[in-house]
């Protein structure tokens, strides 16, 4: 078999579970383990997966760039952020990370609901302003453009000093056994402390997130108090996950 076609037949097997083997595609396929490792470290380069001890996860089929990801997925976006709105309370206090599906949040917010938010994200400080009863902070520090928003070390200070009741978190990868994961190095650093910090702890993530991985960890299943995803998705999570968040809705 060429080493295209072995290619193909990896991703393919990839595309029907959550993970593959390298002992288990060296019988499949009569080559060794070392030409397997060869494979996936070269497709793992090429963006198609993440090699893993011992195999590989999907990668996300979604843009790392906020620009991106913007405007997709519109309908989903609202019907998710919908489920998380009726968790919070007057008065209490949220951290809101970056991501599209936060900013759907913060626009669905009752601008009647008084709330003190911090947030590393533009997109969402700029749409935070417009809510009369929110009292806003603002997380400074260095801009990371993929994401629009801010990591570093003035970012790290200021979460140390408070203690939210909840944190929505952006993730891009959500997995049964890998968990929270990032592509980013530095903002797996920040959202770990935001988990920290946090009460409870907020994940939304569609289907193009789940049986999903990245490079960087963040945080475990069980880090996670409520993962917002859709119906459809929640009895399949419920049956086939071992590591599962506390909440399903």
């Amino acid at each position: 078999m060429l080493k295209e076609e072995r290619h193909q037949y990896i991703l393919n097997r990839l595309n029907e579970s959550s993970r593959i083997y390298i002992t288990s595609l060296s019988s499949e396929l009569g080559v060794s383990d070392d030409t397997l490792r060869r494979d996936l470290t070269e497709l793992d380069e090429r963006g198609l997966l993440t090699k893993v001890y011992g195999g590989a996860i999907p990668k996300a089929g979604i843009s790392f760039e906020f620009v991106d990801r913007l405007n997709t997925d519109m309908a989903i976006k609202h019907q998710l952020a919908a489920k998380v709105i009726p968790l919070f309370q007057s008065n209490e206090v949220i951290l809101m990370d970056g991501g599209t599906s936060n900013l759907e949040v913060a626009r669905q917010l009752s601008p009647d609901i008084p709330l003190t938010i911090y947030t590393n994200s533009f997109p969402i400080a700029n749409e935070l302003m417009q809510k009369p009863q929110v009292e806003l902070i603002f997380i400074g520090g260095k801009v990371f453009p993929p994401s629009q928003v801010t990591v570093g070390v003035t970012v790290f200070q200021t979460l140390q000093t408070i203690r939210p009741d909840w944190l929505v978190l952006g993730i891009s990868n959500v997995h049964p056994q890998q968990g929270l994961t990032c592509p980013d190095r530095e903002e797996a650093f920040v959202k770990r402390l935001m988990v920290e910090r946090a009460r409870q702890r907020i994940v939304i993530a569609n289907s193009l997130k789940l049986n999903t991985a990245e490079t960087y960890t963040v945080a475990s299943l069980g880090d996670v108090d409520y993962l917002v995803t859709e119906d459809e998705k929640i009895d399949h999570i419920r049956k086939s996950w071992i590591n599962q968040p506390k909440n399903i809705i």
